[in-house]
């Protein structure tokens, strides 16, 4: 199966989203999908795994609202969640370095000491469904 990650808003297509189908069949866009934390009693299928990335200082709602729209657009109906959480990265570490001696040494220093940069973001997983009609 194929993973479809989108990481750009530009083309209607909606940042940091990934999309993992467990079926070959496609759906077409639907106008709206609902979230479900606790589980769903209406029938439906399966039809993959779907995960986004919020970024710095993005809400819970704002990243709840992305998913829903990246997901409707892949033709589920619904997005039953299975994680969330923050996630946090260390990027690199800000300093300057210093030769300690001069020429090509390979001691350096850091002045200032260096200080961790960390990136902050919130992530949500959940499985994309659609609903069984007459069942």
């Amino acid at each position: 199966m194929a993973v479809i990650v989108l990481g750009c808003a530009s083309n209607g297509q909606i940042r940091d989203f990934t999309y993992d189908p467990v079926t070959e069949e496609t759906f077409p866009e639907v106008q709206k999908a609902e979230l479900f934390k606790n589980g769903v009693d209406r029938p439906h299928q399966i039809i993959g795994q779907v995960s986004i990335r919020g970024e710095l200082g993005e809400d819970t709602d704002s990243l709840e609202s992305r998913l829903l729209k990246a997901s409707s657009k892949i033709g589920a109906e619904g997005v039953i969640v299975v994680e969330t959480g923050r996630l946090v990265s260390e990027v690199g570490r800000a300093g300057v370095r210093h030769d300690q001696f001069g020429g090509a040494a390979t001691d350096y220093r850091y002045f200032p000491p260096p200080v961790p940069i960390q990136e902050h973001s919130i992530y949500i997983i959940g499985v994309a469904i659609r609903f069984l009609v007459n069942q």
